[in-house]
């Protein structure tokens, strides 16, 4: 099936995936130790930060989902999820003084810094080296990008191709909207499969709390859709060719 966008009910199917996917990844380990000691935090703050995300007033953000079922006939849910960064469409609309919505920030005002489930020096450095490599390798460019935040997909329904079918919804939509990249900071599960549908490696950054052994390494990568030039055909018809 087709990617859809993540509308409001969709956050427990969608805040259920999340919980039950990203563990898979190293940084949720990093940023969230406690969790199985208290899930009831776990869950609360996840479901809020992608209440945030889900929420259509809240329109810097943008999440895709993929449906599908383990055998046919089943009843279909939310498999695969991926969370991008639009906000180049208010920035094109307030112009460059634009201040982009923060997502984090806003649970963190809510209660995030009580929340029991969190080493909250790793939390903290996790978003703020994101930010640091935000600026380094894609800022430069300037606003006319977007951005993928998360994705991820449930263990059962992997190598389905859902993860690549929402990414390649995001690809497109970076042409359709002449934007001049679509970016990720990349975890080593992520990728190969980032590699593969084109993207782009230009820097390696770590996050790491000054005086720990502990850290991680991500990827900075980058997509940059190839030049669509209209040629004229010998018939006088327009055609549109990917050089």
């Amino acid at each position: 099936m087709k990617p859809r966008l993540g509308v409001p009910s969709d956050l427990e199917a969608v805040t259920s995936a999340v919980i039950r996917t990203m563990p898979l990844d190293p940084q949720w380990d990093y940023r969230f130790p406690y969790r199985h000691q208290y899930p009831a935090d776990h869950y609360k703050f996840t479901r809020m930060l992608f209440e945030y995300f889900l929420d259509p007033s809240f329109d810097d953000w943008l999440v895709m989902v993929a449906e599908d079922s383990l055998a046919p006939g089943d009843s279909i849910s939310v498999v695969s999820f991926g969370v991008f960064d639009i906000s180049y469409v208010n920035k094109r609309r307030h112009g460059p003084g634009y201040k982009p919505q923060d997502p984090v920030t806003e649970v963190e005002n809510r209660g995030g810094k009580t929340r029991r489930d969190a080493n909250h020096k790793h939390f903290n450095e996790f978003w703020k080296g994101q930010i640091r490599a935000y600026k380094k390798y894609f800022a430069p460019l300037g606003p006319e990008q977007m951005h993928l935040q998360i994705l991820g997909t449930l263990p059962e329904f992997q190598r389905r191709g859902h993860a690549s079918s929402i990414c390649r919804w995001a690809m497109d939509h970076v042409l359709r909207k002449s934007l001049k990249d679509m970016s990720v900071m990349a975890s080593p599960m992520g990728y190969n499969l980032y590699t593969v549908l084109g993207f782009e490696r230009v820097g390696t950054f770590y996050i790491q709390v000054p005086g720990e052994d502990e850290r991680l390494v991500l990827q900075a990568m980058m997509y940059k859709p190839k030049i669509w030039e209209t040629k004229t055909t010998e018939d006088g018809d327009g055609a549109c060719v990917m050089l």
